[in-house]
Formats: C-alpha cells, structure tokens, sequence
C-alpha cells in the first residue's frame, strides 16, 4: 500500500555494507592506471569492469527462477506487485543492457581512497560554470536501498549552476559497505563510524569545510558529523529528518499537524517496517537468499521504491526501469545485499558512545517533500536542528534526487548558495 504521507523511523532507518581489502579484488574494483598524474593523488581511480560471465550467469538464474502460485491479485497490499515484478523482470532479462549503463557510468570520475584500512568508493564531480563556484564542495549521502547513482541527474545541475546559485564541486560516495566500497572487515561499523570515516575521506580530497546533503541514512550520517565536526560542516541540508519521536519538552502542545504526523507513525509503523525489524535484527538470514536469487533481492527492493515514493499509482510515473534495474545491479554485482543491510543492525547495536546525540548547531535545511514517510513537520523539526532554510516541494518522495531531480537540486542550491 503506497505511503502518501509521513513518519519518522525509529532512532535509526538505513541500508547497506559491502566489499572486501583482505580477498582478491574483484574485476570490477581493478583501477586503471592513468596516463596523466591525478588531480587527487591519495585517492586511486578506477573504472567498472563486469564482464560476460557475470552477465550470463545473471541471466541463468532470471531464467530459473520459481514464481510464487498467484492464485488472485492483492496488488502491492502485501508486498511487491506480482505483475509489475514479472514485467521487470522479463524487461531485465531481455532488454536492460548492463554494458551501454557501464560504459555511461565511467564516464564519471570514479576514485577509491584508503580509510581506516578499507577502501571507500566515491565519484567526483568538479564544477563546470563560466559563472561563480560555491567556495565549499557538497559531500551528497545516499541511503538504503540506495546508491550513488540516484544523485547523477541532479548532480549535473548543481555542477553548473545557475544564473541565480553557483556551481558546485560534489563529493558522493558509496556508503561503507554499498556498491563499490569495502564490505566492513569487522563488526562495529555503524552510522557514527561511517560519520568518521566520510570526515576522513573529505579530508583527504582537501576539504576542510564542506556542505553534507542527505537522505535516509545519508541524513543519519550527515546528522552525526554535524554532530562530531561542527567546525567543519558549513550547513547541513536534508529531506529526511532522523530520529525517533522524542518526548514533548514540558509545557508545549503539539499542533494540529505534529498530531496528524505522530497518528501517521503509528499506523506506519504497525504496518510498513517489516524490513527494518528484519534488517536491525536478523539481516543474515534473508540476505542469503537476496545474494542467490536477483529476483529475490529485486523484489525487496522494489516494494520500497514504490512504498516511499510519488507516482500516482504507477511506480513509472516516476521511475525508469533501467535505474531502478541499475540500483539492484549495484548490489547484486559486488555482492552488496547483506553488507548494506548490516548498517541497521550495527547501528541500533552501537556501542555506548559511539552514537552522539543533541541538537544539531549547523545551519540546517529541510526540504519536507509530499511523499516522503519520514518528513515531520517544521515544529518538531526545530526543536533538534538550527534550521534556517525551511521549503515543501509539491512532487517528490524519500528518493527526490532520483525522482524529481530539477527540484531537488534546485532546494539545494538554494539553500547552500544562500549560506
């Protein structure tokens, strides 16, 4: 059943983990000796390199696979649709072509660094404007079940600007564990830890300051390093709000609107995070079938694209299939399913201190979109953030990057060009 209105996760909301320093890189991480020096040294760059094998064998198991009896329709009132799978999966297996989505995606600036003894993937995108360039580079989060791919389309508008807001040098990673960055060698790595380790790979490119913009887990982690480098943040822009629903201070009554958004919860939370009791507690067990079956993982995937997002009805009103299809190649290709659904687990299992808490003093933005489930309204919101830029697009959902990619990068070019 689509969510057309909002929530807030418990404390914590995410994705994801996966690649491996110790065992022989896989052929897709091998980098490419370049024949000019790089414009960023300690950071090695690299081009993807699946080939046919992987492909053929991907195509085997879409041919094997064993559909459920159907025996009536529920639609997706009880998970992903049966016909809108089916469908995607014959266009998968008979029309998507990984190799021209491969050959686009190293069009980009792909570069791996080194941070703390585990490779960490991140794509650059340096500004291209005959016109002003914002003096602080953005670092873009994504989340769980997303990837860096989601911010391509919008990441080429804020790289040129406007005539009204800058261009902007970009920094968007890979989440520890997700697509092209290493599968955590140890336990422990949670959203405070990955906080640590985007500072550090920040650093590394030279960027003592730096804007964060995130959703879902990228807004948890965001979040922390607010929280943990305020010196180095110059403004923090989300459009997902993290945290649980936190105590009323004495004294204050909630509005008409923070009701209808905790009644919201309620019912959201009775009836839609299955996938995060699973992943926070017992991630393994599921992931070994996701890894075997691409239409297993497919499916997981699918319901949450359409279940978090604005379409109408119609999950391709918003979406294409080849990027949709291309996010589930990103984890089902490096083997990525049970590292990125490990974030859920190793976070609400942190340590004690290794999660910091209070308000956040960074100069922060909000974009509350339509469809996104986890949107609170603006007086919850500043109870916890300095929010100083406050805007509700009229389209969009927890995926706006991806789904309405003109607004979403120009709510963030708003609000950093205008700090």
């Amino acid at each position: 059943m689509r969510v057309n209105r909002r929530t807030a996760l418990q404390t914590f909301a995410g994705a994801g983990a996966g690649l491996t320093l110790s065992s022989p890189r896989p052929l897709c991480l091998e980098a490419e000796a370049l024949a000019m020096q790089s414009p960023t040294p300690a950071l090695e760059p690299f081009r993807i390199d699946y080939g046919a094998e992987v492909i053929d064998d991907l195509h085997q198991r879409l041919d094997r696979v064993r559909w459920p009896e159907m025996p009536f329709d529920p639609g997706w009132s009880t998970g992903t649709s049966d016909g809108v799978l089916r469908e995607l999966v014959d266009y998968w297996r008979n029309e998507y072509d990984w190799f021209a989505v491969q050959d686009e995606l190293n069009r980009l600036d792909h570069r791996l660094a080194l941070v703390d003894g585990e490779r960490l993937h991140c794509v650059l995108y340096d500004a291209q404007s005959a016109g002003d360039v914002a003096d602080v580079p953005l670092l873009l989060l994504h989340g769980w079940p997303g990837s860096f791919h989601e911010f391509g389309r919008g990441a080429e508008r804020l790289r040129t600007g406007s005539s009204d807001t800058p261009a902007f040098n970009l920094v968007v990673p890979s989440l520890p564990g997700f697509a092209f960055s290493d599968a955590p060698q140890s336990p422990g790595v949670h959203a405070g830890v990955m906080a640590d380790r985007l500072h550090t790979l920040m650093r590394q490119l030279g960027h003592e300051r730096y804007g964060v913009q995130g959703g879902d887990w990228g807004a948890i982690i965001g979040n922390q390093m607010a929280l943990k480098y305020p010196d180095a943040l110059v403004g923090l822009h989300l459009n997902f709000i993290p945290g649980g629903l936190s105590p009323l201070p004495d004294g204050v009554e909630p509005g008409a609107e923070e009701q209808a958004y905790r009644a919201f919860r309620a019912r959201f939370g009775a009836t839609e995070t299955g996938y995060s009791a699973v992943q926070t507690t017992r991630p393994q067990s599921l992931a070994y079938a996701q890894q075997d079956s691409p239409v297993g993982w497919l499916a997981w995937m699918l319901e949450k694209y359409w279940a978090w997002s604005d379409h109408d009805e119609d999950i391709w009103n918003t979406f294409s299939r080849d990027d949709l299809l291309t996010t589930a190649m990103l984890y089902w290709l490096p083997g990525r399913v049970l590292s990125a659904a490990r974030i859920y687990y190793e976070t609400v299992n942190a340590a004690p201190g290794g999660l910091v808490g209070g308000r956040v003093e960074t100069p922060t933005g909000y974009a509350r979109f339509p469809a996104e489930p986890w949107g609170p309204p603006r007086e919850m919101v500043e109870r916890r953030f300095n929010l100083v830029h406050y805007s509700e697009p009229t389209q969009g959902g927890h995926f706006p990057a991806l789904e309405q990619p003109e607004i979403w990068s120009g709510e963030v070019s708003a609000f950093f060009g205008g700090l």
